[in-house]
């Protein structure tokens, strides 16, 4: 039975872990950038003012509505937001993992209340071997983990954003949070990282990625967009 309760503990700690974006704490709601403490949606910037003349803006009527740098930094502004645990304007490493912690904690007992069927805050034997039978050929394995019923917490946190070609081409521009994020983006060696920070970081990839330097990012500014070394970009 001691064999028995490990290897329970196993499985739920491994297939748990995640949520997509607390609120993202990508980019956390439950959107992409996951659930997390801060704004839960994604940021709403419909009138961006952009000027009629962009990088193929006339070429395709209906293709993406151009991206601000007024709503990047929103949305950067946003997911800053949610690792800011006590609002005290600069977040920490710590901050990050005790978002990313959260979500793992909430994933494990998802996980547990699944086989828990009778919800009395047990797992006996016979709801053990009905959630493992459930997986098939991979529950032949001591503590296997069937990988249809994973959900992985990312130790980043990215932006909570929608489904729409804009917030996929956000998703792809703004970096998530992470601890080597943070480190390189604390250029003052500060214990944490402020706002500034964040966004002198983002913006230098925003700069990277407008080619016609108008502020605005279109469709082919974005598909040719690949990251540059860190390096680099707090060099321009």
């Amino acid at each position: 039975m001691r064999k028995l309760t490990v290897c329970i503990l196993g499985l739920i700690l491994t297939a748990s872990p995640a949520l997509a974006q607390m609120g993202g704490m990508g980019g956390g709601g439950m959107g992409r950038g996951g659930m997390g403490g801060g704004p839960s949606g994604p940021p709403e910037v419909e009138n961006d003012n952009a000027p009629d003349t962009r990088i193929g803006s006339h070429d395709h009527p209906h293709d993406m509505k151009p991206i601000s740098r007024e709503l990047f930094d929103k949305v950067v502004t946003a997911m800053f937001a949610q690792a800011d645990l006590n609002r005290d304007g600069v977040v920490t490493l710590a901050e990050l993992q005790s978002v990313i912690d959260v979500r793992r904690d909430v994933v494990i007992r998802s996980r547990f209340k699944e086989i828990d069927a009778n919800h009395n805050g047990t797992v006996d034997i016979a709801e053990f071997i009905a959630w493992q039978q459930k997986m098939g050929s991979a529950a032949t394995s001591a503590c296997s983990v069937y990988a249809g019923h994973v959900q992985l917490v990312p130790e980043t946190l990215g932006p909570v954003l929608g489904d729409s070609d804009r917030d996929e081409a956000l998703a792809a521009l703004v970096e998530p949070l992470s601890a080597t994020m943070i480190t390189k983006a604390n250029v003052h060696y500060r214990p944490g990282v402020t706002l500034d920070d964040i966004l002198a970081y983002e913006n230098a990839r925003f700069d990277a990625a407008d080619i016609n330097h108008d502020g605005f990012l279109v469709q082919p500014e974005i598909a040719a967009f690949h990251p540059i070394p860190s390096a680099r970009l707090m060099a321009r």
